[in-house]
């Protein structure tokens, strides 16, 4: 990792920063290296810019490098750089990113927030920037006051004299610190020193969303802006066969029709007008990829390709499970499915965009920037030079916000028109013109011992892929790790195990849904698992804890939960309970829940219990909270959520026939967070996978129907 301190150079044309004081800039190796292989020498070689200030007020600007979307993650990564620097808290002053290949997530090699990777990535590049300020300001003090640099430390945005107890605030130190060279190798603090790490902070963006200063997508209003609407073909892939231009323009204050990909949009002054006159183009479509699909008949494309061994692909190879399976005591066979799902994000889809001859700025709730800067470079011909994006708030994401379908829009519509156009669609465009979460079916065939334990394992999983879509580069060499995550590499210790994956395109347009592959293969295998307990009259909890023998993370957080939910408590008649556990995004969450239920299948979800090991917390207050969100989410589409197709298109439309879970209907949920010394995992999305077969598991508990596909209120 490269820092420079930028205070002396002239950085500050383009950028978000302003004034004077310390500035410091950084380039992580991975970003460099992968613009390297992608033969972008030059801008590889140009490794600073400017995105922490500590200002001459002593404030330090940060400009946050991920998309906040609810999740926290501004919160957290102040947190980290506060700690590190011994900067006020509430000093740190929170900018949304613009784009810029310097805030390329590490682990990704491109800017975009995904994959509860926020914290995971930016926790070591923070950390030394942090320590690297921290170390130019303590030389600065030690200067003036004549003394070893040892004897200074920092808290509260003071430089503090150990020896003598005097203080210097940092407003008085940055500039002498700006003529200062950053230190190689910055002293990293311990867990001990930390002021903020570990405790429930206050949300950074709280105030802000409070007083209706954060400015969503949504909110984005620029001078002699235009709204657009758009209507896309309901069959995936069909195009605009007819529409009344002229009565569509005869709507007051219709200023345009303007065709895009797949369909077409009315350009007005406001959202109501274009809405208006959408309803008198009366357009029509023709065609289209899915032209006659049905739900069912997608069901049986994924029963035939169960059966297509040439084109599977193995995800994962322990032992030999093809041989060893004969060898076993019994052999169980189970089948497993799940259905598409849609986002449903809170806030509609939109994206603003001006482009003029030389130049485009983008305004849009988005988790992709370097996807939505190349989308607008293709569309435009412009130079990455003359895209600017802004980042908005997100009013949700979980995944659909990493496509950039209505920026794509914005660009073409606003280049049409000449003028800056605000793309707002509707829900029910919103539901129907998805990237969906993939629908998936799994089949097992495990040989257990005598004890009822598995020894063989094999499970083929039939499914679609995100990547070969979104970024084929991933994926070139080997199968999709999105389509087996949570099915290949298990806590669980199983001699014998090989997981195979058969692909098949649809063209239903599939995406990144909120703990991707683990929503599906969770269910899949927890389940399972659930049904080799029943077959070996065995209790699920200490059936799994048997197998997690090489997992002491698992199993620890495994005891928790079962511990907190009572797990051995006499439950009364008509009530289940079951357990889940998931490995995905670096931590461990194990779930709880139960319910009351009656012979004819009715059912409610009275609690769920979770304990989740997502090593180091940066904010308690912020894990809770996404453990409960990625419940009731998870729980929503496990009770409700599934996609149904018909002649060709989507039949939901709406949340009258795609219900959210109400909040009558949540379960009390509690959360138990394990303390641990081990790097910071994700918890944006950990908490989804276990939540759909610990209900599943929890209704055969309490009913002896089990669940093999969702959604469960079908």
């Amino acid at each position: 990792m490269k820092i420079e301190n930028l205070s002396r150079r002239d950085f500050l044309k383009g950028s978000l920063l302003a004034g004077g004081g310390l500035v410091l800039g950084f380039s992580l190796p991975m970003v460099d290296k992968a613009l390297a292989r992608q033969g972008d020498v030059e801008k590889a070689t140009y490794p600073i810019d400017a995105w922490i200030q500590v200002d001459e007020q002593g404030v330090v600007n940060f400009v946050v490098p991920v998309s906040e979307m609810g999740q926290g993650s501004q919160t957290a990564l102040a947190m980290i750089l506060a700690d590190e620097i011994g900067a006020d808290y509430s000093t740190i002053n929170v900018l949304n990113p613009t784009n810029n290949r310097l805030f390329n997530n590490p682990m990704f090699g491109m800017q975009l927030t995904g994959g509860s990777t926020a914290v995971r990535a930016w926790w070591e590049p923070l950390r030394t920037v942090g320590a690297t300020i921290r170390g130019m300001l303590i030389e600065a003090a030690a200067k003036q006051w004549s003394v070893p640099v040892s004897a200074c430390t920092t808290n509260d945005s003071y430089v503090v004299n150990q020896q003598s107890k005097a203080k210097t605030h940092f407003s008085k130190l940055v500039d002498l610190a700006a003529d200062l060279a950053p230190p190689e190798k910055p002293e990293l603090k311990s867990r001990q020193d930390y002021q903020y790490i570990g405790k429930p902070m206050k949300r950074v963006d709280t105030p802000k969303k409070v007083t209706g200063e954060a400015v969503f997508g949504i909110d984005v209003v620029v001078p002699d802006m235009l709204i657009a609407t758009v209507k896309q073909s309901p069959v995936f892939g069909g195009e605009v066969d007819s529409y009344d231009e002229a009565a569509a323009l005869n709507v007051k204050g219709v200023k345009a029709v303007v065709k895009i990909d797949h369909g077409i949009a009315v350009v007005a002054k406001n959202y109501w007008q274009a809405k208006k006159g959408l309803e008198a183009l009366n357009v029509k479509f023709k065609g289209g990829l899915t032209e006659g699909f049905t739900t069912e008949i997608i069901e049986r494309a994924f029963d035939d390709a169960m059966l297509d061994d040439i084109n599977s692909e193995n995800a994962y190879q322990h032992g030999d499970a093809l041989t060893e399976v004969k060898n076993a005591h019994a052999v169980h066979v189970m089948k497993y499915h799940a259905p598409h799902l849609a986002h449903t994000t809170m806030e509609p889809m939109n994206a603003t965009a001006h482009v003029t001859d030389d130049f485009c700025e983008i305004w849009a709730p988005t988790q992709a920037q370097s996807k939505s800067v190349q989308t607008a470079m293709d569309l435009t011909g412009l130079h990455q030079d003359q895209v600017r994006l802004h980042t908005t708030y997100l009013g949700g994401g979980f995944g659909r916000r990493a496509e950039v379908d209505t920026i794509a829009q914005a660009v073409t519509i606003s280049e049409e028109v000449e003028a800056p156009v605000k793309v707002i669609w509707s829900r029910e465009e919103d539901i129907q013109h998805d990237f969906y979460r993939p629908a998936a079916t799994s089949v097992f065939e495990i040989g257990v011992d005598k004890d009822g334990y598995p020894y063989a394992w094999k499970n083929r999983v039939v499914n679609s892929s995100i990547m070969m879509r979104y970024a084929p580069q991933w994926v070139s060499d080997k199968p999709d790790s999105s389509m087996t995550e949570g099915a290949a590499e298990m806590p669980y210790h199983i001699p014998h195990q090989t997981t195979d994956v058969v692909r098949v395109d649809t063209d239903i347009p599939v995406g990144f849904w909120r703990s991707v592959g683990n929503s599906l293969n969770c269910f899949f295998v927890e389940s399972t698992l659930d049904e080799l307990a029943h077959h070996a009259k065995k209790d699920p909890y200490q059936y799994r804890r048997h197998l997690l023998k090489n997992s002491p993370r698992a199993m620890n957080v495994l005891d928790v939960v079962a511990k907190k939910a009572g797990w051995d408590k006499q439950l009364a008649k008509g009530k289940g309970h079951g357990i889940a556990l998931t490995h995905s995004f670096g931590s461990y969450v194990a779930e709880v829940a139960e319910v009351s239920a009656d012979k004819d299948g009715n059912f409610t979800v009275d609690k769920v219990v979770c304990a989740v090991d997502c090593g180091l917390v940066i904010n308690p207050a912020i894990v809770e909270r996404q453990m409960q969100s990625a419940i009731i989410y998870g729980l929503t589409a496990a009770l409700y959520g599934k996609i149904n197709l018909a002649d060709g298109r989507v039949v939901e439309s709406n949340f009258h026939d795609y219900p959210a879970l109400k909040m009558a209907e949540t379960p009390e949920i509690e959360v138990h967070i394990i303390e641990s010394d081990e790097k910071p995992g994700g918890y944006g999305e950990p908490g989804t996978p276990p939540i759909a077969p610990a209900v599943a598991n929890a209704l055969f508990d309490a009913s002896g129907i089990r669940y093999q596909s969702l959604p469960l209120k079908s």
